[in-house]
């Protein structure tokens, strides 16, 4: 018997950048798939990954830990 996809359509996670592993990802990417469905089903379409990077000096002075711009 089929599972029938649960009603969820996109999730995101924002995550804490201290302390991860290449593990603790997979897992979290498991279960988000899972969240789509079960384990086997859940279908990728569309991935978007975004790295912190260090801020400049003067930032990092007052307490800041990443840095973005587009």
């Amino acid at each position: 018997m089929a599972v029938a996809p649960k009603a969820i359509h996109a999730a995101t996670a924002s995550l804490d950048p201290r302390g991860q592993t290449v593990d603790h990802i997979n897992a979290l990417m498991k279960k988000m798939l899972g969240m789509a469905g079960c384990d086997h089903c859940g279908r990728l379409a569309f991935l978007r990954v975004d790295f912190l990077s260090d801020p400049p000096p003067d930032l990092a002075a007052g307490h800041v830990i990443s840095f973005r711009t587009e």
